[in-house]
């Protein structure tokens, strides 16, 4: 998208960057809701934004949606426990349909979910006339922060595992208290659990290819606000 300069002094990994036609705040917000809202409140008091672009991976909840695939959040809900909540987002569809130009996306249901939860533990959650579900840990609260804050708000993500692929473990257990991956954590897990390294290499191969469609996705997003 250009090239970067780290921001310092804060407890997250963030940069800036300067495209031709904007200038951007990259943040990491690393893995769960909590970490998200805290990053992102940290970046809304330390300067002025338009907009806000989330951006990262998801897993798949049906069949129509394959790795790679894009998805851009039309609905959202918080799954915490037996609790589901639902936030309405501004209509984007003339957006969507610029974006579509260029390259192929369609809008989904994003399920956030408060804890980490095994697919077919999500079932109960996705009704039969829902549009493209795909589950992931950090919209929700980013949302619900955008548009209290009256910003634009915009969500695509990258199906990184297909609706048959589930997470052999619990994705904190390669992270810190951020959120943030760690190679010793997950050195530590596949000595302990070596089964899991054929299963980790494979989610690295899928994610590699939504990493690819994710950043083509990015630079359409930004030619067309």
């Amino acid at each position: 998208m250009g090239r970067k300069t780290r921001i310092h002094g804060l407890p997250f990994r963030a940069f800036c960057v300067r495209h031709p036609s904007h200038t951007l705040t990259v943040a990491e917000t690393g893995l769960g809701i909590e970490n998200a809202t805290r990053v992102f409140l940290r970046m809304l008091h330390a300067g002025r934004f338009d907009a806000v672009i989330s951006l990262g991976y998801c897993g798949a909840l049906s069949r129509d949606a394959s790795v790679g695939d894009l998805i851009w959040a039309s609905k959202i809900r918080l799954i915490e426990g037996e609790r589901v909540e639902t936030l309405s987002l501004p209509d984007n569809r003339k957006l969507l349909e610029m974006l579509s130009l260029r390259l192929p996306i369609r809008a989904g249901t994003f399920l956030t979910l408060k804890g980490w939860m095994k697919k077919q533990e999500l079932v109960r959650f996705v009704a039969p006339d829902m549009t493209l579900p795909v589950c992931e840990m950090e919209t929700f609260g980013l949302a619900q922060l955008s548009l209290h804050h009256g910003l634009p708000f915009f969500a695509v993500r990258a199906v990184s595992d297909g609706v048959d692929v589930d997470l052999a473990f619990n994705p904190w257990e390669v992270c810190d208290n951020a959120g943030t991956y760690r190679l010793t954590r997950a050195l530590r897990l596949f000595l302990t659990r070596p089964r899991l390294l054929a299963h980790a290499l494979a989610l690295r191969r899928s994610s590699k290819i939504a990493s690819h469609n994710l950043a083509r996705a990015a630079t359409a997003l930004l030619q067309v606000l």
